[in-house]
């Protein structure tokens, strides 16, 4: 069996920016530019000497006072004022592996365990990398079809995993079919995603599809024999020391697409793991390729989005819903920053430049909203897509810095 390099090199993840279908000239419609050296080093982080220990929560996170690390305590006490004010349930702040600011509002504690929503993509983004370095999955290009016959001989056909997770597979989306009918009524959500027709051509454009990430449900248990959330446990929780169990549907399928349950603190170590490159003391859990092309963009439509990752580095950039911006997706924060994201404000941002994670959870928005009314959860959903209580809270942070 090759080498996860020579694998690499060959084709398994070349070509990490473009789609899975021959694209346009740069600056056209589906255009990408030269792709970045699927193995190259992540950029260089403005942290302790090099010959210093990185530190691991081994059991636990390292707690420190904030000036240990260079961060001011009055801008992090003006970030957890920023959070409170915005319903937030946590807030913890991590620099040089040591977790110098927690915070837990509205009733929440530690040990709280809330949905984590699209925060799962990530997640899955990570398994399903996990899987192609161990191959056990075949690769990026392979046909969803292969393990779901019911897509052969449909347009379908076409398909392939790279698809799924850079959300260019032009499986049929609306508002009411991804966050009523799938998300909120159907019993077997890998079936239901499995139903999807098709929209348009995969590649030819950018759609955030949650039934289209669940497919890759169906496609990663029927491929490796084992459930996503089983093969989460044996080769990504246990390697990072989270304790994580994954929401099912009323079929009992894992939902890719939303609800890691994990307290704030374990869901740091995932943005830990990606700081270091996928690297757990001394285990490469998640492949260094993997990590490098899921935080590089992989379309050209929203060049914000990765696999299942929200970057910060370039523009154009696209809202969960079609909404288009010229520029980066959090202009105010440096641009290697780079996030898990999910619906209410739940965020993980990772900024390798300043060794720093930063995990925010919130109330859920929608319960405001009557589920079934699609007038109403449009209106949410809308409202979801601006970023101001994201920055008031992440601003401070930033702001905190005053050296390595």
């Amino acid at each position: 069996m090759p080498s996860l390099s020579s694998w690499v090199v060959a084709g398994g993840w070349s070509l990490v920016v473009a789609c899975s279908h021959a694209p346009a000239a740069p600056g056209q419609p589906g255009g990408v530019e030269s792709p970045p050296d699927a193995a190259a080093t992540l950029p260089p982080r403005l942290d302790a000497p090099a010959a210093a220990v990185v530190p691991y929560p081994d059991p636990d996170w390292p707690t420190g006072a904030p000036g240990e690390v260079g961060l001011d305590p009055t801008m992090l006490d003006a970030a957890s004022a920023a959070a409170e004010a915005s319903q937030s349930t946590c807030l913890l702040v991590i620099r040089h592996g040591v977790l110098v600011s927690e915070h837990y509002y509205n009733g929440a504690t530690a040990a709280s365990t809330p949905p984590s929503w699209s925060i799962a993509k990530s997640y899955t983004s990570t398994v399903v990398g996990i899987a192609l370095g161990t191959h056990d999955l075949p690769g990026l290009d392979a046909k969803i079809s292969d393990a779901i016959p019911a897509w052969q001989g449909t347009p379908r056909d076409a398909v392939v995993l790279r698809d799924l997770v850079s959300m260019t597979s032009g499986l049929a989306w609306s508002v009411f079919g991804d966050y009523i009918a799938m998300a909120e009524l159907a019993p077997d959500k890998s079936s239901y995603a499995v139903g999807l027709s098709d929209d348009s051509a995969p590649g030819s454009g950018w759609a955030y599809n949650n039934a289209a990430v669940q497919v890759i449900e169906p496609y990663f248990r029927a491929t490796t024999g084992e459930s996503i959330e089983a093969y989460a446990q044996a080769h990504l929780w246990s390697k990072i020391g989270e304790q994580a169990t994954w929401a099912h549907d009323g079929q009992g399928h894992p939902t890719t697409y939303a609800n890691v349950l994990a307290t704030c603190r374990d869901h740091a170590r995932l943005g830990y793991l990606y700081l270091h490159g996928g690297k757990w003391k001394d285990e490469q859990v998640v492949p260094a390729a993997w990590v490098t092309a899921a935080r590089t963009p992989s379309q050209a439509y929203n060049r914000g989005y990765g696999f299942l990752w929200w970057l910060n580095g370039d523009a154009p950039t696209m809202t969960t819903m079609q909404g288009v911006s010229p520029d980066r997706l959090r202009p105010y924060a440096p641009p290697d920053l780079f996030e898990a994201q999910g619906f209410g404000g739940q965020f993980i941002n990772v900024i390798p430049s300043l060794d720093l994670v930063v995990v925010r959870f919130a109330k859920d928005a929608m319960t405001t909203a009557e589920a079934k009314d699609l007038t109403a959860v449009t209106q949410v959903l809308i409202a979801d897509q601006t970023s101001d209580a994201h920055q008031q809270i992440l601003q401070p942070i930033l702001d905190a810095v005053t050296g390595p």
